[in-house]
């Protein structure tokens, strides 16, 4: 492994293990905060999506309009 490569994974390491910390915190309830939301935004699509296949589950669209 290159040594850029390298430096890169150490930059990226703790931030996925924090995001896995984080998603194994949350909790049912605070899906259906996310419920209410009419248009979510982008970075609230992507981050479900996230979720989603970190928990092994496949993302589904769903149309609100």
């Amino acid at each position: 492994m290159s040594k850029d490569a390298q430096r890169e994974l150490n930059k990226a390491t703790p931030l996925l293990e924090e995001a896995a910390k984080v998603l194994a915190e949350l909790k049912k309830d605070d899906f259906y905060v996310l419920q209410g939301i009419k248009k979510p935004t982008p970075a609230v699509v992507l981050g479900m999506e996230v979720s989603c296949h970190m928990m092994g589950l496949k993302p589904k669209k769903k149309d609100i309009n």
